[in-house]
């Protein structure tokens, strides 16, 4: 009895480390790139840090499309987008924007003053706070990526562009006319010179 009683501490000690190690990687993300941390779920609130790629990131939820998670790195709360988070899953890294309902993130909401509140009192957008929060909301997609531009091919061959047959320049006249050439003169038939008969 003694002895499992010593037991038990460090038995209930080691399940509560294994249940808090497991709730922080559960919790955690790697940054896929350099990511913008933002004010709020949109790339047009104001951008409060940039985070290297392959940065470990706490995860506190994410918004109920999982477009946008709040986070947490290096004492800075924000938002970064669900695309730019990859969860390690069944042996391998995925994204969160595709994956987030297998991976059992918590939903949150976004409230603009509390949020701000908590987390951005000193921070110079804050005393804008009123603008923000009568703004429409912004869209929560950013824009999408530029399509890749086409391979370039061979150039096509140049097609000579159809035009009609120029009309021939006229002649230049001389400046002085020239008299008439004289037609040719036929040589005269030969005159018979002999008398006439009877005569």
């Amino acid at each position: 009895m003694g002895i499992a009683m010593k037991w038990l501490p460090l038995t209930l000690f080691a399940a509560i480390s294994f249940s808090l190690a497991s709730a922080v990687s559960a919790g955690s993300a790697y940054t896929q790139g350099v990511v913008h941390l933002r004010a709020g779920p949109s790339t047009e609130y104001p951008p409060v840090i940039s985070i290297p790629p392959g940065s470990l990131l706490q995860v506190n939820g994410c918004l109920d499309d999982f477009t946008w998670c709040d986070v947490e790195w290096g004492g800075n709360h924000g938002w970064v987008y669900g695309n730019y988070l990859y969860y390690d899953y069944q042996d391998r890294r995925v994204p969160v924007l595709q994956f987030g309902t297998s991976l059992g993130i918590g939903i949150v909401s976004f409230s603009l003053g509390d949020y701000w509140g908590r987390y951005y009192a000193g921070r110079p957008w804050y005393a804008r706070r009123n603008y923000w929060m009568h703004r429409p909301v912004p869209p929560r997609r950013p824009p999408g990526p530029r399509p890749a531009p086409p391979r370039p091919g061979p150039p096509p061959r140049p097609v000579a562009p159809h035009r009609p047959p120029r009309p021939s320049p006229p002649r230049p006249q001389p400046s002085h006319p020239q008299p008439p050439r004289p037609a040719p003169t036929r040589p005269a038939p030969p005159q018979d010179n002999r008398p006439a008969p009877g005569n």
